[in-house]
């Protein structure tokens, strides 16, 4: 949390999984009010589309990228559903 951007998934990434990450608050508050014209999210994927996977990842943002509802109280879970 607090960057201009959480995760980034580049254009050459090909096979890649995104899973379990909790991303939240990118960009910071004091970039977001205080820079004119920044835009950042939690989650941005660039990668060609069905190269990335997203599993299980809790944030508020994104772009190209699933985003549970955060307000719904949404929580990443452990494998086997503990």
């Amino acid at each position: 949390m607090g960057n201009t951007n959480g995760i980034i998934v580049f254009p050459p990434a090909t096979n890649t999984r995104i899973k379990g990450n909790v991303v939240i608050g990118n960009p910071a508050i004091q970039v977001s009010t205080g820079v004119a014209g920044s835009a950042g999210v939690d989650i941005w994927n660039q990668a060609a589309p069905g190269t990335t996977t997203f599993d299980r990842n809790l944030c508020a943002t994104s772009i190209n990228a699933p985003c549970p509802d955060q307000a719904a109280g949404a929580v990443p879970r452990k494998p086997g559903g503990e």
